[in-house]
C-alpha cells in the first residue's frame, strides 16, 4: 500500500478545496457493490471471486466487468451486466454506512471550503447512497463515471471537479482509498492522503484543525 508522498500536508497547509472518493473513503460500501455486482453475474451463471474483486475496487464497474471476462476468460453480456448490478446495488442503498473520520471531515470543511464527491460509480448509486447516510447535502458537486470520457486511474474526474468548483488543481486536496484513484490525482497534478494509511487519523484531526482556524479567522474578519 503506498503512502502520502507529502505526509505532513494536513498540518502544513489547507487546501482550498478538498475532493472526496466516495465508496471505501466517504462510505462504507464495498460489499455493497460486490453483492450487487454477484447479483448480476450469477443471473448469467457467471461467480466473482471476493478477493479479486477487492483487489479491483478502484475500477469503475464497467472496466471491472472486463477486467473479469480477461481474467477468466469468459463472456458475458456487459450492458446487461452494468445495467443489472446498477439496480441491485441501489436496492441496497439503505445499508451505506459512513467512514466517521472522513465524514467527520467533510462536515467540518462544508461551508468553509468548496468540497466534492469525485467517483467511479454510476450518479444512481453515489447519490442514493450519499442520500442514505445523510451526506449528499454537504457537498457543492457530485462528480461521477458518467460525468468524464475516463474513468480514474485517469485525471478526467478530478478535472472537472477542481474546474466545477473553481479551484487550481494544485491546490486541491485529494481523500482515497484506491492505487486508482491516487493515480488518478498524481496525474491531474493534486495533492492526496490515502485514508487507508496508518498517520491518517493525525493527518485529519490536524487537517480539521486547519480547517476551524480558518473558519475562526474568517468570522472575525
Amino acid at each position: 500500500m503506498p503512502m502520502p508522498h507529502n505526509d505532513d500536508i494536513a498540518t502544513r497547509t489547507a487546501p482550498a478545496a478538498i475532493l472526496f472518493d466516495c465508496d471505501g473513503t466517504l462510505l462504507l460500501t464495498a460489499d455493497l457493490h460486490f453483492t450487487g455486482m454477484e447479483g448480476a453475474m450469477q443471473r448469467q451463471g457467471l461467480e466473482m471471486p471476493r478477493d479479486w474483486y477487492m483487489s479491483l475496487t478502484g475500477l469503475d464497474r464497467t472496466r471491472l466487468f472486463e477486467r473479469f471476462m480477461a481474467d477468466f476468460g469468459v463472456a458475458a453480456d456487459l450492458p446487461r451486466l452494468v445495467a443489472d448490478s446498477v439496480a441491485l446495488t441501489v436496492m441496497l442503498a439503505a445499508q451505506a454506512w459512513e467512514n466517521p473520520l472522513v465524514a467527520a471531515l467533510a462536515r467540518a470543511a462544508t461551508g468553509v471550503l468548496p468540497v466534492a464527491v469525485v467517483t467511479n460509480s454510476e450518479g444512481e448509486i453515489a447519490r442514493a447512497f450519499l442520500r442514505e447516510a445523510a451526506l449528499l447535502d454537504l457537498f457543492d458537486a457530485i462528480i461521477t463515471v458518467e460525468d468524464a470520457p475516463l474513468p480514474k486511474p485517469a485525471p478526467d474526474l478530478y478535472q472537472i471537479a477542481a474546474a466545477r468548483l473553481g479551484a487550481a488543481a494544485r491546490d486541491c486536496l485529494v481523500l482515497e482509498d484506491s492505487e486508482q484513484g491516487i493515480q488518478a490525482a498524481e496525474a491531474a497534478g493534486m495533492r492526496w492522503i490515502d485514508v487507508r494509511s496508518a498517520e491518517w487519523p493525525d493527518q485529519c484531526n490536524a487537517l480539521m484543525a486547519r480547517i476551524e482556524a480558518g473558519m475562526a479567522v474568517s468570522d472575525l474578519n
